[in-house]
């Protein structure tokens, strides 16, 4: 046994003491950490070799960060494996939380004699059961999979937080014996054939194949390190295997490739790899005895109170039952909820789309818990402590702070290496979030600084250098540094693609491309993603004719490839040839099985012709296939708005809202279809939410400040309009109406006239010339023009208002002043 004694300062004399009782087997700080060493490096390892996590509770260890961030690592690394016990010794009576009670050892014995008794006695700790619910019987079906002579590979499918691997690790852990008996690798989609090679060897402890090894080579090596550990009865574990499956859901090649290694015909008993994917794969005819699908649907309610207890639900076991069938069941979702129990029925409706995105409510994350996920989004590798605090400035306390708030929210996991890992399915959220900051580019270069220099220090045959390889690889890239990455190992064709891929995403065009052509390899298949990216690359660098020339080159070799039409089309939508688009986007259908979102495409095309019933008609094809997004749905809406089907466009815009209740241009548009029905209260509140949810939306304050004017809310109009003072974002010609607007409700006919000039000179349309009509009768009325001049005025205007179809807009106001209309 190799016990880690986590205590506060003042209670150090007894932990020293009960150290030397325990004869050397345990863990005390002061013993074992030079001065000068990496606090949360050197708790990290400690934790990491301990057997049993012993916490000497009391009223300063109560108060101790380190005694936090201590327990914090000890609880994650138990429920990431059950791998160490936790025993918890009350010293006095401070009261312990919640979530330690189960593992309470011993109240009474505040000696160290006492303690060291309590501690090895032969009982073991009480634990309580883990918490694994109705599983049982997809665990019976691994099992049977695995002592099945015709099954090679499974795949375990779910929606993402469905517990995928959870189930695999559970499931594995029961029914095989033996270390290294499981080896695990996270697939991403930078993976290609050399990094499949680095992972697989780095997971067996085997060498890799040569750096300068042709796809060829690095295949037949990496077959027969998959034959030999499958073949010795090794379970082979690839997680988050859907970046494995083509668009059509088929096995691409890297999957195809691992299975055929891993099966012999009607010998596969004690042989199998496991995949878990967010998607379900289409398995083919030939394939289906040696591939089998398991598919997790939620929990039983039954079954998901125990969970929602275990993570502090309060509330009666009808009111958890009610929640467990609202979120079906979904283990992540119920876990994310908990501590929040129980919300009445609009609250929970309103966290359904907190659990679906975010996880968590942005606004609950402490900033340097937030700035430490966007760090970890970007290198998704390992990053050791010393690293991450150093990267984020914090400070000891600070940063063990954060991984506890992090933790605590099932954010972050302590990954096999002893690395903080963020949650795959948050990945994307926070490395968006990352993107959105000034110094997105130089905190970049900087932690690739760092990577390249934690790198160096790490032995080739260290069980973390390959993961840190490819991290560094690419967070170079992402630094503008290619040449560095490529020294690092030659041959990387999926991390430079991956890098080309999120380059493309930042709209850093010139260097995705040079990434992309760095990953190509001359095999027309293996070349086809770096190739379809690419041919879009091109087009958003204005180079259309490379960009056609290379799409043609694919639409020839792949001809009923619905990603490749579909890409083909997307050259010529950037180009604005919206009618070609169209037919690409159309070629592409009959080789589609979803074919939703090539008919929101086409809604959107023509959306862009103005073809208002043929947009339409495409977005409602789209919805009524399965395809109701939110982007679907807010397309269909915009056409139904242009021909003036308010109440239904207004319907379906607030379904998109519902779906996406923080997208702050679906609420902003949903307020202009208000707008326009006189709704005007359900205007302005969707159009202060939208500012509420974006500041920098400066559309939504103008739109705000004009319906406060026309309201007679003066005052409220103004403070608004302070909002976006000095703001070069505001659209000239509606900034110049509303103020035209405000001036001349105030009775400042000049300034009235002045900004109403201003917003024609950038925009003649229907709102602009209707505002300059109504500033003219104004100054008439008040005798700075005569009836004649303004009626002059208002001809011509008006003129212009028939030509645009909308002379409407001036009805009322011809009614009350008929004299300038005659």
């Amino acid at each position: 046994m190799r016990f880690f004694i986590s205590h506060a300062g003042p209670d150090k004399p007894l932990a020293i003491e009960l150290k030397a009782l325990l004869e050397g087997d345990a863990w005390v700080d002061l013993f074992e950490i030079d001065l000068g060493d990496v606090l949360w490096h050197e708790i990290s390892d400690g934790i990491e070799a301990a057997t049993d996590f012993v916490l000497l509770w009391s009223a300063a260890s109560a108060r101790s960060k380190w005694v936090q961030y201590e327990t914090t690592l000890a609880f994650t690394r138990w429920l990431e494996d059950s791998a160490i016990a936790l025993r918890i010794i009350c010293l006095d009576d401070t009261p312990v939380p919640l979530r330690l009670r189960p593992f309470l050892q011993a109240r009474d014995a505040k000696t160290p004699d006492l303690i060291a008794q309590a501690l090895r006695r032969n009982d073991p700790a009480p634990a309580p059961r883990r918490r694994f619910f109705n599983r049982n019987d997809e665990i019976g079906a691994i099992e049977e999979h695995l002592y099945d002579s015709s099954t090679a590979a499974l795949w375990i499918c779910g929606v993402p937080g469905s517990g995928k691997r959870s189930l695999a690790r559970e499931a594995l852990q029961r029914i095989t014996t033996g270390q290294g008996t499981v080896a695990k690798i996270r697939v991403t989609d930078g993976v290609a054939e050399p990094e499949l090679d680095l992972l697989v060897a780095s997971a067996l402890q085997k060498s890799p194949s040569d750096e300068s090894s042709t796809l060829a080579e690095l295949t037949a090596h990496t077959r027969m390190m998959v034959q030999e550990f499958v073949g010795a009865g090794g379970v082979l574990v690839f997680e988050d295997a859907e970046h494995w499956l083509a668009e059509d859901g088929t096995l691409g090649r890297l999957a195809e490739q691992v299975i055929t290694a891993a099966s012999e015909p009607d010998r596969n008993t004690d042989r199998l790899v496991i995949f878990t994917s967010r998607r379900r794969p289409r398995v083919a005819e030939s394939q289906s005895e040696a591939v089998q699908v398991i598919y997790l649907h939620g929990l039983q309610p039954k079954h998901a109170l125990p969970l929602l207890r275990s993570q502090g639900a309060e509330g009666s076991d009808e009111q958890l039952m009610s929640v467990t069938l609202e979120l079906d069941g979904h283990p992540l979702a119920l876990e994310v909820v908990a501590p929040q129990l129980p919300l009445n029925a609009a609250a929970l409706n309103d966290r359904r789309h907190d659990i679906a995105t975010d996880l968590i409510d942005p606004g609950r994350i402490a900033g340097s818990t937030w700035r430490m996920l966007e760090v970890l989004s970007l290198v998704d590798g390992p990053l050791n402590g010393e690293d991450l605090a150093n990267s984020l400035a914090l400070s000891a306390e600070g940063f063990s702070s954060a991984v506890d708030e992090a933790t605590s929210y099932a954010l972050v996991r302590l990954g096999d290496s002893g690395a903080l890992t963020l949650h795959p399915l948050l990945r994307d959220y926070y490395l968006r979030s990352f993107r959105k900051q000034p110094d997105y580019e130089s905190q970049t270069t900087v932690l690739a600084d760092l990577l390249l220099a934690r790198l160096q220090g790490i032995d080739p045959d260290d069980e973390t250098y390959t993961m840190s390889l490819l991290s560094t690889v690419k967070v170079l890239g992402l630094s503008g540094r290619l040449n560095e990455a490529r020294e690092l190992r030659q041959g990387l064709i999926g991390t430079l693609y991956q890098t080309g891929v999120e380059l493309f995403h930042e709209r850093r065009y010139e260097a995705a491309l040079e990434h992309l052509e760095a990953a190509l390899t001359g095999d027309t298949d293996v070349d086809l993603p770096a190739n379809r990216v690419r041919m879009k690359t091109l087009a958003y660098l204005k180079r259309m004719p490379e960009a056609r020339a290379l799409g043609d080159d694919l639409v020839r070799e792949h001809a009923r490839d619905a990603g490749v039409l579909r890409d083909r089309g997307r050259v010529e939508q950037i180009d604005r040839k919206w009618s070609e688009a169209i037919m690409w986007y159309e070629r592409a259908i009959p080789f589609r099985s979803n074919k939703a979102q090539l008919y929101a495409d086409i809604a959107q095309a023509r959306v862009r012709m103005e073809d208002w019933p043929a947009a339409a008609a495409a977005a409602k094809t789209a919805i009524d296939m399965g395809g109701d997004t939110p982007y679907a749905l807010s397309t269909y809406s915009q056409a139904l708005e242009a021909q003036n089907m308010l109440v239904d466009a207004r319907k379906v815009m607030a379904q998109a809202v519902a779906r996406e209740p923080k997208n702050p241009r679906y609420r902003y548009r949903l307020g202009r279809i208000a707008l326009q029905l006189d709704d005007r209260p359900s205007a302005m509140r969707e159009f202060a939410r939208t500012i509420e949810l974006d500041p920098q939306f400066v559309e939504a304050p103008l739109s705000l400040a004009s319906v406060q004017i026309d309201e007679g809310l003066i005052t409220e109009a103004k403070e608004t309009l302070a909002r976006i003072n000095g703001s070069h974002a505001a659209p000239s010609a509606v900034l110049h109406n509303v103020k035209a607007k405000l001036a001349l409700v105030e009775g400042d006919l000049a300034s009235a006239q002045s900004a109403s000039d201003s917003a024609l000179k950038d925009r003649r349309d229907a709102h602009n010339l209707t505002l300059a009509i109504r500033v003219a009768i104004a100054r008439a009325e008040a005798k700075e023009l005569s009836v004649g001049q303004a009626s002059a005025q208002v001809k011509l205007l008006a003129k212009e208002l028939e030509m645009q179809g909308h002379l409407a807009a001036v009805l009322e106001i011809s009614q009350r002043f008929p004299k300038y209309f005659d």
